[in-house]
């Protein structure tokens, strides 16, 4: 199979795992549920998704003496009306700060309903990252997720504050660490961590009990997905020893399931290489791996992204097999 079609082949399996009924537009079942509040520690709250509902995210609003921080805004403006109205019922009169894990629709393609309300900080390598695939994504999930009522009036509003590597928001007797940590998940992924609570949120870099989801979408030029960077995230994440590790998608998680999630990475990436070695070519070794991996967590959710997942070990990790 020549690099062409072996891409054109990923692209379809990954398209199909995602694909619902386009011609029923389901925006409404994506809307984040503002009445699945957790509050993991005192002031620091999480609208969580405890039912791995695709394209609705974990969403976390910060708290402190003077100013609260919302970190991702859901899918749309609809979802992001929502959380900010969340935002204003539990910090008062205080300042509000937004922030997005990354660039991905469903968790800031709310982002403008925030300007004007609320002072906006990305890393630099988001941001870019947004202005490039952006309108791609937007046309993705429109037409193949059948959420384009969501997404019709998205725009893409520039923050107030950009980044190069790390930042701090104060909100008064709580410091929050912004960290740009890609490339992982996306270009842009961005740690943000609250070290006094012991409270860490990743984005889709994590998701609680699930196997990863790497995006490899040669049909709009997005293949930058990396997993070794992502393993070295999570073994800077878990030398903090964090005590609550908010994921971008399903319940809040542990380090312990942190650690699970890097043993997979691990063995995902030993597999792929060995195989590799062996010269085993790609479908074989999905057919063949993918069970494998399954079984080391047979109760994880999103077990069909794991071929698409073999496939993005298998180009970093054996480029001259992969047809580069």
């Amino acid at each position: 199979m020549n690099t062409f079609n072996k891409l054109a082949a990923a692209l379809a399996l990954l398209m199909g795992l995602l694909a619902t009924a386009a011609a029923q537009d389901v925006s409404d079942e994506k809307l984040v549920d503002t009445a699945q509040v957790n509050e993991v520690r005192p002031g620091i709250y999480v609208v969580e998704d405890r039912h791995q509902v695709l394209l609705v995210p974990n969403v976390t609003i910060i708290v402190g003496r003077d100013a609260a921080l919302v970190v991702d805004t859901g899918l749309g403006p609809d979802s992001g009306r929502r959380v900010l109205a969340l935002a204003r019922q539990l910090a008062g009169a205080r300042r509000l700060y937004l922030t997005t894990t990354h660039f991905h629709p469903e968790h800031g393609f709310g982002a403008q309903v925030f300007k004007g309300q609320a002072t906006i900080v990305y890393n630099r390598s988001q941001w870019d990252e947004l202005n490039k695939k952006g309108r791609a994504y937007r046309t993705l999930f429109s037409e193949r997720l059948g959420v384009a009522q969501a997404l019709k009036e998205v725009e893409f509003v520039p923050p107030d504050i950009v980044y190069e590597h790390e930042a701090q928001i104060d909100l008064g007797g709580r410091l929050v660490r912004l960290e740009s940590v890609g490339p992982a998940h996306t270009l842009g992924d961005q740690v943000v961590s609250i070290p006094s609570d012991g409270v860490v949120i990743l984005g889709d870099l994590f998701e609680t009990n699930s196997f990863p989801i790497m995006p490899w979408f040669p049909e709009i030029q997005d293949t930058d997905v990396d997993p070794t960077r992502w393993r070295a995230i999570f073994r800077n994440v878990a030398a903090s020893r964090p005590k609550v590790v908010i994921p971008g998608h399903g319940r809040v998680g542990t380090l312990a399931d942190l650690e699970a999630a890097a043993q997979h990475l691990d063995l995902a990436s030993k597999e792929v290489s060995r195989r590799c070695a062996a010269g085993q070519d790609l479908a074989t070794m999905q057919a063949e791996l993918a069970p494998i991996l399954k079984a080391q967590h047979p109760g994880w959710e999103l077990s069909d992204w794991i071929a698409g997942e073999i496939q993005v070990f298998h180009t970093r990790l054996c480029p001259t097999k992969a047809g580069r």
